[in-house]
Formats: C-alpha cells, structure tokens, sequence
C-alpha cells in the first residue's frame, strides 16, 4: 500500500512538472539588427583611384585583387604609396591659407623628387578637357576629409565629391630603378612650392569637372565597387550580408549550381575566428571587405558585375555599371542584390 501512494505521487509530480515546461517555453533570442537592401547598380561615389596603374588588372600588375581577394593580403612595395596630399577645388573668391593655385593633368609623368616640374607644365594655357584642370585648390586633411589607402593607391572621402569639383594629387613612391636614389613624385608638394616662391603648382589630376565616361582616363579612376550602407553610420557591428541573383519573374536566390554568390564573389574565405576555412558565412573583416570608418562594403574586384563577374555568372554580366553615367543606368531583367543586417553603434 505504501509503495503505490509513493508512486501516484511521484507520478503527480511529473505530470505537474510536465505541465510547467509546456507553459513556460523557451522564448528565441530576437534579431534586433537593422536590414538593408542595396541595388547593385548604387555604389558608392566616395572613392577614386590616384592613377592609372592601381586600376591595371593584368597579371603583371593587378594590385588591388592582389591585396583584396588575397587570404593574406598581397603588398607589390614597388608602388605602396609614401606620401600623399589631397587637393579639392575651391572658389577663386575662398583664398584659404592651405590653397594653391595649379594646373592639373592626368597623364602627368613622374619627377624625382630632387627637381621640380619644368615651366611649359605650370602655365600651360591650352586645356584639353577631360585631361587637364586649372583651378585654386585647397589641401584637404587626411582623416577628417578622407582617408587613404597606400596598398591600392585609392581615396575614400567622407562626402562625395561634387560634380563640378575637381581632385588632384600629389604623391610620392619608391624609385627602383638601379643608379636612381631619389623617389617618384607625381605633382608637387605644397612645402614644395612655398620654399621655392613657385605661384602656381602642378599636380596630378584624379576627378575632372563634369566627369563623364569619354574621358575614359579620368572615368576609369572613379570606383564602381564599393557598396556604402546607408544611412551612413560611421561603425556597425553584427554585419551579416549576402548576395542575391533576381531574376526577371521576381524570383531571387543567393546560390547557383548549390554555391553560394557570396562564395563566388570572393566574400568567403574564413571562419569567425579569422582561419583560412570557410564558414559559408560573410568575412566581417576590418579594412580587407568592409570600411568601417565610413560602412563601405568593399569588392575584391574591380567590375564585379562587368569584365570581373565570376564565370558561373558571366550570362548576367552588366558592363553598364563601369561604361554608363549612374543617373543613365536601368535595371536588366536579371539583377543583384546586396541583403544584410547590422547592429549600428
């Protein structure tokens, strides 16, 4: 008798038990992050290149693949950048102290940086449009206007700049020819010219006024492979992203023959504690595939929709993006997406 009271009460027990977990479940942990969506026709007008040989993608050259789609990124010294000054155009009215009046080209060859440039390119009164720029500039403050990239030879500003300014340049690299022992410089230096009462600089021009896509020099230094979350937020933690193909009956997928975009795009290579093995999720990874300092998603290739579409894609290639003004571009019947979330700080 005592054995069966023992029993149903321990039998009570459970089913009260049992009872208690099943009004009480366990609450999943909510995704508090914020979601964006960005069109991969909208990249961001924020970045330039310097010159014409950080844009090669040859074998021979092909720096910025090299140092982004690298799992350790790869440095050719030949042409990391030393020293760099910004210039932006400004009114002739705005005489800031930091401002100098120059003449700036796009095909600028170097000097050593014991000589100045010669007279004919500091008043040269012949423009050609789209490859030469005389204007009063200011020296923009790296780090508060813009930041600078010496391993790919590219600036990212803060605030885009405006179709009617013009960017120039003056910057300085190593000289590795045998018997030459001062460096490369393209333009000048504003120390340069005070020290030598020079009235007008020359520099090396990086965005014409009005930059359009026949002046193919000057349209092919403008990046067209950064993605910038908006609004822009400065730094974000939690990024989480991937890509998707949307197709022309509004049907989208993020993988093809069962791999993901995000793979084929060069975007998985490690696993959160940053070892070389794949963890089939995005590689949030400061300064190498995302800016934080201005919440720039940066591509390991050039045209990664255009010429550099991995080749499972290559049907869905779109060279618009790289060949047509923006304000010019529509959306083909298949597209990309860029889809992801974040935590904003």
């Amino acid at each position: 008798m005592k054995f069966l009271i023992i029993s149903f009460v321990v039998v009570i027990l459970l089913f009260i038990g049992c009872n208690k977990n099943e009004s009480n479940p366990i609450t999943p942990a909510i995704d508090d992050r914020v979601s964006f969506e960005i069109n991969f026709l909208q990249y961001s007008d924020n970045n330039y290149f310097i010159d014409q040989i950080y844009t090669d993608t040859s074998v021979s050259f092909n720096m910025y693949n090299l140092f982004y789609g690298s799992r350790t990124p790869i440095v050719r010294t030949k042409y990391l950048v030393k020293k760099i000054e910004v210039y932006q155009s400004i009114n002739q009215i705005d005489q800031t102290q930091n401002s100098i009046v120059a003449h700036a080209y796009i095909n600028l060859p170097p000097r050593s940086s014991s000589n100045l440039y010669s007279d004919s390119l500091r008043y040269n009164n012949t423009i050609i449009v789209g490859q030469e720029e005389s204007a009063r500039f200011r020296l923009l403050n790296q780090g508060g206007d813009y930041l600078f990239h010496p391993e790919t030879g590219y600036i990212t500003f803060f605030n885009p700049p405006k179709d009617q300014d013009v960017i120039a340049v003056a910057y300085q690299i190593e000289n590795d020819n045998p018997g030459y022992a001062d460096d490369l410089v393209y333009g000048e230096f504003i120390s340069e010219l005070v020290n030598n009462s020079k009235t007008v600089g020359v520099l090396k021009l990086v965005k014409p006024s009005n930059l359009q896509p026949q002046y193919k020099e000057a349209w092919n230094l403008k990046m067209k492979n950064i993605y910038q979350i908006l609004p822009y937020i400065g730094q974000i933690t939690n990024l989480d992203l991937d890509i998707y193909l949307k197709k022309s009956d509004g049907s989208e997928s993020n993988t093809i023959n069962n791999i993901r975009l995000l793979d084929l795009f060069g975007f998985v290579r490690f696993n959160e504690n940053g070892s070389p093995i794949p963890d089939d999720k995005y590689d949030f990874s400061s300064s190498i595939n995302f800016e934080s300092r201005t919440s720039g998603i940066i591509f390991p290739l050039i045209q990664p929709f255009g010429n550099n579409i991995p080749p499972l894609l290559s049907k869905d290639k779109y060279q618009a993006i790289y060949d047509t003004l923006k304000t010019y571009l529509s959306i083909p019947g298949n597209s990309f997406v860029i889809k992801g979330k974040y935590k904003p700080i």
